[in-house]
């Protein structure tokens, strides 16, 4: 989950640019648990380590360090040129689902 208040201090308490943070993760990246599984499935290697990559600065900019955490386990077995481990993928899939949930009820 994030840690809304870590995010809010790191954007000198201006709700609006949290709100912004979080509007462009969800545009940017709303959607990646759908690629993970899709890039996943077609043993696509090389493009799980772009969007890992991608989601480990995401989520650290975000303050989600357990989100984060998993998309460097992704990011660290794709960049040796290894699929990721099953559990690994469904892992951080559901850790997106839940974090889409909490930017979305923020942004109410």
């Amino acid at each position: 989950m994030i840690e809304v208040n870590e995010l809010r201090a790191l954007c000198g308490d201006d709700d609006s640019m949290v709100k912004m943070l979080l509007t462009i993760y969800l545009e940017e990246y709303g959607e990646s648990d759908s690629v993970l599984k899709n890039r996943f499935s077609s043993d696509d290697v090389d493009g799980l380590f772009q969007i890992s990559h991608e989601l480990k600065g995401m989520f650290s900019n975000l303050c989600a360090k357990e989100a984060m955490t998993l998309a460097q386990v992704i990011e660290s077995s794709s960049q040796a040129g290894s699929l990721p481990d099953q559990t690994a993928i469904n892992d951080l899939c559901g850790k997106i689902k839940e974090i889409n949930q909490q930017i979305e009820r923020i942004l109410q």
